[in-house]
C-alpha cells in the first residue's frame, strides 16, 4: 500500500471514529418517589412500604449500568413516625436505601429551621430548593444547595430542585427564609449556568405540583425532565386511577421534548423512568411507568428490620394520653355516624373548623371507623376513629354546589317501616358537619332529599345563599371524589389539599378542650314528609 493510500485509510479511521463518537448515546434510568409522608410501612391493604420499595429498588440497580434515586420531597408529617423522629426516621430510611438528591418539599418546614438543619445533616446526599433564599438563616445558610451536579457512568447530570413558594403560608418556615415565585424564570437561570458548565442533560426535581410543573416545562429551555411532587399524581400507563400517562412530553420553547412524571403518595408507587440521551444532550427516547409496590413483593429484610426497630417507640406513643372525654364519644358502633348526627362527627367537624378557619365542614360518617369510651383519650385511641392517614383540604364553591355535595351525602340512606333512616348497611358518604345545620328526607327521590340548609353566623343561623360563595373544608379522599363527592373535585375553587393529617387535627383539639363534654346540637335532622 503507497503512501496516499495509507493516508486515505487513516483519514477514514479517524472520520469513522468522529462519526461513531457522534451517534454514541447514553441511557439513565431515574427511579423516584414524592410525598411519602412518613408512611415507611404497607398501607392497609398490604402495598407499599419502603422495606418492598428496597427490593425494586435493587433490582433496577441490578438490571442497568446508569441509575439515580431521587425524591420530590414532602418526606415529613403523616404518620407517628414522624411524630416520634422529626424526620430522622427518613434519614435512617433514605441512606439506607442510598437515594441520591432530594427537592425539599413544604412540609420540611413544618417544624422549624433547627429541625429541617438536622434532617439535611443527617442525610449522606444534597437537599435542594433553588427558589428559597437561606442565607439568612444561621440554621439552614449553607445546607441546601439549589442545584447539583451528578456524575453517572461517565456523564455529567445536573438537577435542580424548586419547592412551592406558598410554603411560606402552608408551613411554619423561618422569618428569615425568603419564598421567590418567578419559577420558570430562576429554572432557565440555573439551566443557563449549568448549560455553562458543559452540563447538557438536566433534571428539574420539584415540590410545585402537576399543573406548576407542566407551567413550567412549557417556559424553559434546557430541562429534559420533571419529576415531581407536591400534588400527590398518579401518572401511569396501565393504573385506571392515572390521572394521565407516563410520562408526560411536552415541547420546550426550543421544540425539545421535556419528559414529566410523577408517582402518587405514601410509597405505594415507586416511579422508573428510562430515558436515551444523544451525544449532545438531547432525549431521543424512553420508556417507564410507575410500579406499583405490591404486596407480593418479598420486603428487603434489612430495611424490614430498620423500621420495626423504628416501630418500637412508636407503639409506647400510640399509648400517650391526649386528653379526656367526660361522655362516651358514639359514632362507629352502631354506625351512628353514616345516618344521623353523632357525637364523633361533631367532635370531628369542630376541630376541622377550629384549625382552618372555614365557614362549612364536611366529613364522611364512614371515615369515623370507632367509638371512643369515656375517660381518658389516648392517641391510638384518636388513630382507631381516624386509621386512614387523611390530610385536611381546603377549597371554595356555591352554596348551590354545597347543596349538591350534601345531596350526594344523603342518596344512599335507607328508611324503614316507619321511615326512620335504617343503620345497618348504611352508606360511610353520609355527611357530619360544622357550621351549618340541615333537614333531609330519605323517603325522597335521591337528589332531591335536602330539605334547607342553614349557615351559622355572628347572629346565629341564616339559611344558606345558593349564589354565595363558601370556604369548606374535608379530607382529601373526598375531596378526591372519594364516596361519590365528585363535585368537590369539578367544582371547587382555589383548592388546597395537603393540610395537617386529620388525626393529629383531632387530638389536638381533644387535648385543648379536655374534658370533652358535648351532646348533638341539632346539626342533622332527618324529617319525613307526611
Amino acid at each position: 500500500m503507497n503512501r496516499k493510500l495509507l493516508l486515505l485509510f487513516a483519514l477514514l479511521v479517524i472520520w469513522g471514529g468522529v462519526a461513531y463518537a457522534q451517534d454514541e448515546s447514553y441511557s439513565l434510568t431515574i427511579m423516584h418517589t414524592n410525598d411519602v409522608h412518613g408512611h415507611h410501612e404497607p398501607q392497609r391493604n398490604g402495598d407499599g412500604g419502603a422495606a418492598r420499595q428496597a427490593t425494586v429498588v435493587q433490582q433496577i440497580r441490578a438490571e442497568v449500568d446508569n441509575h439515580l434515586l431521587l425524591d420530590a420531597g414532602d418526606r415529613f408529617t403523616g404518620t407517628l413516625f414522624h411524630v416520634q423522629y422529626r424526620g430522622q426516621d427518613s434519614v435512617q430510611i433514605m441512606n439506607a436505601i442510598g437515594y441520591d438528591v432530594i427537592a425539599l418539599g413544604n412540609h420540611e418546614f413544618d417544624d422549624g429551621s433547627e429541625v429541617l438543619a438536622n434532617f439535611v445533616k443527617g442525610l449522606n446526599l444534597p437537599s435542594l430548593s433553588a427558589n428559597i433564599d437561606f442565607s439568612e438563616d444561621p440554621q439552614l445558610a449553607g445546607l441546601v444547595d439549589p442545584t447539583v451536579i451528578l456524575e453517572v457512568g461517565g456523564e455529567q447530570i445536573g438537577i435542580i430542585g424548586l419547592t412551592a413558594p406558598e410554603t411560606e403560608i402552608l408551613a411554619k418556615p423561618s422569618d428569615d427564609l425568603v419564598f421567590h415565585y418567578n419559577l420558570a424564570e430562576i429554572t432557565q437561570n440555573h439551566v443557563d449556568q449549568l448549560t455553562a458548565q458543559g452540563v447538557n442533560k438536566i433534571i428539574l426535581l420539584t415540590h410545585i405540583g402537576y399543573g406548576a410543573d407542566l407551567d413550567v416545562a412549557r417556559n424553559v429551555t434546557g430541562v429534559d425532565i420533571v419529576v415531581g411532587g407536591h400534588s400527590h399524581t398518579l401518572l401511569s400507563n396501565r393504573y385506571a386511577d392515572a390521572l394521565d400517562e407516563y410520562p408526560i412530553v411536552l415541547e420546550s420553547p426550543s421544540g425539545e421534548p421535556i419528559l414529566v412524571v410523577q408517582a402518587d403518595s405514601k410509597t405505594v408507587y415507586l416511579g422508573r423512568l428510562d430515558v436515551e440521551f444523544d451525544s449532545a444532550g438531547l432525549v431521543t427516547d424512553w420508556d417507564g411507568d410507575a410500579i406499583l409496590l405490591s404486596r407480593y413483593i418479598s420486603p428487603d429484610p434489612e430495611i424490614s428490620d430498620l423500621i420495626a426497630g423504628l416501630v418500637e417507640p412508636i407503639d409506647e406513643l400510640r399509648a400517650q394520653p391526649v386528653g379526656e372525654a367526660a361522655v362516651e364519644l358514639t359514632g362507629a358502633s352502631p354506625r351512628l355516624c353514616r345516618v344521623q348526627e353523632c357525637l364523633l362527627g361533631n367532635v370531628i367537624t369542630d376541630a376541622m373548623l377550629e384549625e382552618t378557619g372555614v365557614d362549612i365542614v364536611i366529613q364522611n360518617g364512614g371515615g369515623i371507623r370507632a367509638n371512643i369510651a369515656a375517660g381518658q383519650v389516648t392517641l391510638g385511641d384518636v388513630l382507631t376513629v381516624l386509621p386512614f392517614g387523611n390530610l385536611i383540604s381546603t377549597l371554595e364553591m356555591t352554596g348551590a354546589d354545597f347543596v349538591a355535595a350534601l345531596e350526594n351525602g344523603v342518596n344512599r340512606v335507607e328508611v324503614d317501616e316507619n321511615n326512620n333512616p335504617v343503620v345497618d348497611g348504611a352508606s360511610g358518604r353520609f355527611p357530619q358537619v360544622a357550621g351549618i345545620r340541615y333537614v333531609f328526607d330519605a323517603t325522597q327521590e335521591a337528589g332531591s332529599r335536602i330539605v334547607s340548609v342553614d349557615v351559622m353566623t355572628a347572629d346565629g343561623y341564616s339559611p344558606l345563599d345558593p349564589e354565595a360563595v363558601y370556604t369548606v373544608a374535608t379530607n382529601d379522599y373526598m375531596r378526591a371524589g372519594g364516596d361519590g363527592y365528585s363535585i368537590l373535585v369539578s367544582n371547587a375553587m382555589n383548592a388546597y389539599d395537603f393540610g395537617r393529617p386529620l388525626d393529629q387535627v383531632v387530638a389536638d383539639y381533644i387535648a385543648a378542650n379536655s374534658p370533652l363534654s358535648i351532646e348533638t346540637q341539632g346539626r342533622i335532622t332527618h324529617q319525613a314528609a307526611e
